[in-house]
């Protein structure tokens, strides 16, 4: 019997879907593969129906309409019957021991929630090629709070793109349900660290451990920060929810107030943005009618705007493409 499944969410991913599915498929324990897809536009679907055919193994269920990836992550937890449940992005893949790796390490430890540090690659590039995401060095096994979560997804602790949420945990099944925990599907930024934060604040036992095998592949087009501002209010509104429910210890509270600083500065940036977009100068002098903790940073973001100077932290090369990708971080 499988103890593991693997959910995908898919949205017009026709150039990776089957990579990913077939990396899943190919693990080198028995698992269960559920994809879920949301309303694709291309050939994805139609792909998923092939290999669906042929796959005892894997479960394909389509969207009735578009709903964002927290939609389609709950309706994949929805049809799990395995005891733990992973998370695979759609153009992303496995090493064929990924799987097993995990669930060793998870059994040993009684976690409700591990992660392996993941491995960022650029198309062509083989998995030898990549970087780690959270850690240069060999972590062994780390235990994870919510406070130190928090801070591991704040840009002045981890750098560009270096955040814990970047990571795809494999999930004691039983722990989100019995807490009644699903993504929340008014997100579409920061809805995986808001669903683990929300674990960490219900008990959940968390560890990382060095990379199992999750190749993370850099696309063009999926790296831009030209996010919707009502997406980033969004993140907002779940800091502010975390800060107001339980299991939020003194030490996880001073966290979350400095992710909250951190939202709350990218809003007000997005915001100036959009009244500089839309020429509206009162709203855009509105900005600075924010704290002055808040008004002073985006003040010196003008500044290095002006001088064609990176906003965000270029941290240690990212092999190749990293220059596109810092690049597209202050467009």
């Amino acid at each position: 019997m499988e103890k593991v499944s693997l959910v995908i969410p898919c949205y017009n991913a026709a150039a990776t879907i089957e990579k990913a599915v077939s990396s899943a498929l190919t693990q080198t324990i028995p698992v269960r593969v559920i994809v879920v897809d949301d309303c694709s536009t291309d050939r994805s679907f139609d792909i998923l129906t092939r290999l669906a055919a042929q796959h005892p193994q894997l479960t394909v269920r389509r969207q009735d309409r578009n709903g964002g990836p927290g939609a389609a992550r709950n309706a994949g937890l929805s049809l799990v019957q395995t005891e733990w449940v992973a998370p695979l992005d759609s153009d992303d893949f496995l090493l064929p021991g990924r799987m097993e790796k995990l669930l060793a390490h998870a059994e040993a430890a009684s976690a409700d929630f591990i992660a392996d540090d993941l491995i960022r690659i650029w198309p062509g590039q083989e998995p030898e090629e990549g970087v780690r995401v959270w850690r240069d060095e060999p972590v062994g096994i780390v235990r994870i709070d919510l406070g130190r979560f928090v801070r591991e997804n704040t840009l002045k602790y981890t750098g560009f793109r270096r955040e814990l949420g970047y990571l795809k945990p494999m999930m004691r099944a039983s722990f989100f349900r019995s807490h009644n925990i699903l993504f929340r599907e008014d997100m579409r930024l920061s809805e995986d660290y808001d669903f683990y934060a929300r674990a960490l604040a219900a008990g959940a036992k968390f560890y990382v451990i060095d990379p199992c095998g999750y190749i993370a592949v850099n696309r063009e087009g999926s790296l831009s920060r030209d996010i919707p501002t009502k997406a980033m209010q969004k993140v907002v509104d779940a800091d502010l929810a975390l800060l107001a429910g339980p299991g939020v210890t003194p030490e996880a509270r001073s966290a979350l107030q400095e992710h909250l600083k951190q939202s709350r500065i990218d809003l007000t940036w997005m915001q100036l943005i959009d009244a500089v977009r839309s020429r509206n100068l009162a709203d855009a002098f509105k900005v600075f009618e924010a704290p002055a903790s808040v008004s002073l940073v985006i003040l010196v973001r003008l500044f290095k705007h002006f001088l064609k100077i990176p906003l965000y932290p270029q941290g240690r090369d990212e092999g190749r493409g990293a220059a596109a990708l810092r690049a597209q971080a202050v467009k």
